[in-house]
């Protein structure tokens, strides 16, 4: 029933999983879009609580809630866990972000006092209410800096800098004019046909990119930022494409789920590939040890070549922004590769670093259900009984595939990423 999708789509909802009778609640300051994220620091006693978010859309944007209220020790502490979230998550400031092309960036606050919104034309705010239930165009309105996609988003433990993965734009609304410096790349990738992607040509950002960003407390309103990591094949036009020096140990696209270990401080990076890198590789896991922003170099702009010349595809340009230290094979590397037509999603860790999970989704996605029907399980994958085998007409191939759960350790039982 659309008529009553503002109740019911595209909020935060906080539950307690250690009471599981309690009624989870809608935090709804925290602003109404396609939430991919909500990540925050450790808190500091006396600071606010500052809440990360990515809007899961193309063109959309990254959002920053800020606590009215103050950290004190014995929050950490409550017998009344809702009440702490009634007390930190329904009162204070929505923010969007807007990035700027000399590293810096702003704040800007979505709120009715806010004059812009106030008048704004593209939509009669009222209230802050309204502001809440129509979060993007609050953001259009205060002209924010719209993104390739924000997905996953996550806090690095070692210097509380926040990252989130671009994970692609591929779609209409990316022209070439459109590139700016926290979203600067326009080329073209050409696939090669395999059972899974058929041959055809992804323009705009198809291999995605993951940038990172510091504040300096929780409430500040302007920040430092760079682009962390381009995703890219490795062979791809290092001008232009390969920004990061990706090798073949470390070559990906569209990085979603993104997850800090607390135990070992390694930022791991997990793809969900609908066909810029499938047909290479299936979608995967990295592991990173990330620097801290600025530790790379500023890229000039790079209007548009003329014509494809050996990995420069025709049309690619780039903007000028900002580029983390390039990669090697020390600092990223690939850690897992999942079966066919999968998503790598999920991360978690035992507390000493020494057991991890994982999750295997939806492997065999893209069989068509006319093969199915036709050869009884003629699947793309049959993961985990096995993978893909020639079908035969007169005798299943195998077994429909399962999304699953995967726990790793060490043979040493070490800590995962030593």
């Amino acid at each position: 029933d659309y008529r009553n999708v503002a109740n019911t789509f595209g909020w935060v909802v906080e539950i307690d999983p250690y009471s599981p009778s309690v009624t989870p609640k809608k935090r709804t300051a925290l602003g109404r879009f396609a939430h991919e994220a909500a990540v925050s620091p450790k808190p500091t006693v006396g600071q606010p609580i500052a809440v990360y978010m990515g809007d899961d859309s193309r063109g959309d944007y990254i959002y920053k809630f800020v606590s009215t209220a103050t950290w004190a020790d014995s929050d950490a502490t409550s017998a009344n866990r809702m009440a702490t979230g009634d007390k930190f998550l329904d009162a204070g400031v929505l923010y969007v972000a807007k990035f700027n092309a000399d590293g810096s960036g702003t704040w800007i606050p979505l709120t009715i006092s806010n004059s812009t919104i106030a008048t704004a034309t593209n939509f009669p705010f009222g209230n802050q209410a309204d502001v809440c239930l129509n979060t993007r165009l609050a953001a259009d309105a205060v002209g924010a800096t719209r993104m390739d996609r924000p997905e996953w988003g996550a806090i690095n433990p070692l210097n509380n800098e926040v990252y989130f993965t671009l994970t692609e734009n591929n779609s209409g609304n990316r022209p070439i004019g459109n590139i700016d410096a926290a979203n600067p790349r326009f080329h073209s990738d050409a696939r090669d046909a395999t059972s899974s992607t058929s041959a055809g040509t992804n323009t705009g950002n198809p291999f995605g990119h993951i940038l990172r960003f510091r504040d300096a407390t929780a409430s500040a309103t302007t920040f430092t930022w760079d682009v962390y990591l381009f995703g890219a094949q490795a062979d791809a036009d290092p001008t232009r494409v390969n920004l990061s020096g990706l090798s073949t140990a470390n070559d990906f696209a569209r990085a979603d789920g993104l997850w800090f270990s607390q135990a070992t401080g390694i930022c791991w990076l997990q793809t969900d590939d609908s066909g810029a890198f499938l047909d290479q590789s299936n979608c995967m896991m990295l592991a990173a040890l990330p620097g801290q922003v600025g530790d790379g170099i500023a890229l000039a702009a790079q209007a548009a070549s003329a014509a494809a010349s050996g990995s420069t595809p025709a049309g690619a340009a780039l903007a000028a922004t900002r580029r983390g230290a390039q990669a090697t094979s020390s600092t990223l590397r690939r850690f897992l590769v999942g079966p066919r037509d999968q998503e790598i999603t999920g991360a978690a860790e035992t507390p000493d670093g020494r057991t991890m999970f994982i999750n295997v989704q939806h492997p065999g996605e893209d069989t068509p259900a006319a093969s199915v029907a036709a050869n009884l399980g003629d699947f793309t994958s049959y993961w985990p009984n096995g993978e893909r085998s020639p079908s035969s007409a007169a005798s299943p191939t195998g077994p429909r595939p399962l999304s699953a759960t995967v726990v790793i350790t060490k043979n040493d039982g070490g800590r995962i990423g030593t």
